[in-house]
């Protein structure tokens, strides 16, 4: 599609992690503290769970294929309950969550534009906010409590919220019909191809944001328009009160 057979935006669906927070500041830290806490007392176990879920300790960072940089929890989890001898079920699946939750609110980093640039989207462009991640809900509302940004969304949802995870379309869809936009009028801004794929599959345009080399690797060819930051992405409204922009 070419960016001039796009309708105006009227709402925002952003990705979390590695769009609107530092995605290797937030989750290294969190990651290798999580594994130190669920292998525990059970030595040489922290570097397999690391290299089952694509984490590489000795720089706090994931590799380009890590299932954390995308996927949910079920895409990693079930490795680690059976590295651990444990049953998968859904008292270690919220266990992990609760480890991840308490873990990442340590390291916690936000981009320094986010809290900014929202209120700008929010209060001069007049356009619907909403967030769909592959984190937990209570995760997600959680990190946005902490940031300062809560009072800007009006619909959040994580892959446990029963919309399904990206890149399925429901979280998209879901958010629309809570704003009363068509899915057209919406637009999924995230740093993944999962993100694209889930805006592509609902009807609504895809972002991407590119605020790092590996992001701007991983959309290549997947979305509809690409942008550096949250400024790079007001420009792309309507300017308050003025004809829209393409």
């Amino acid at each position: 599609m070419h960016p001039t057979d796009h309708p105006p935006i009227r709402g925002l669906l952003f990705d979390k992690d590695g769009t609107l927070l530092d995605f290797e500041r937030t989750w290294g830290p969190a990651t290798a503290a999580v594994i130190a806490a669920l292998g525990a007392g059970r030595p040489g176990l922290a570097g397999e769970m690391a290299t089952a879920c694509g984490f590489d300790a000795d720089r706090m960072g994931f590799h380009p294929g890590s299932p954390i940089i995308a996927g949910d929890a079920t895409a990693f989890v079930p490795d680690w309950a059976r590295l651990l001898d444990m049953s998968c079920d859904d008292a270690f699946i919220d266990r992990v969550d609760a480890l991840y939750r308490a873990e990442s609110a340590k390291s916690l980093t936000g981009y320094d534009d986010v809290a900014t640039e929202l209120a700008l989207l929010a209060q001069e462009h007049g356009v619907r906010i909403g967030l769909a991640t592959n984190d937990s809900e209570a995760g997600a509302r959680a990190h946005l409590e902490a940031l300062g940004i809560a009072g800007h969304f009006d619909f959040v949802a994580g892959y446990d919220s029963g919309y399904g995870a990206k890149p399925l379309p429901g979280m998209v869809l879901a958010f629309a019909a809570a704003v009363g936009l068509e899915p057209a009028e919406v637009a999924l801004v995230g740093d993944s191809a999962h993100d694209m794929d889930a805006a592509r599959a609902a009807g609504a345009q895809g972002i991407g944001i590119a605020r790092t080399p590996a992001a701007a690797a991983a959309l290549a060819g997947h979305s509809d328009r690409i942008v550096r930051d949250l400024a790079e992405l007001r420009r792309l409204l309507p300017p308050p009160g003025g004809p829209a922009t393409t």
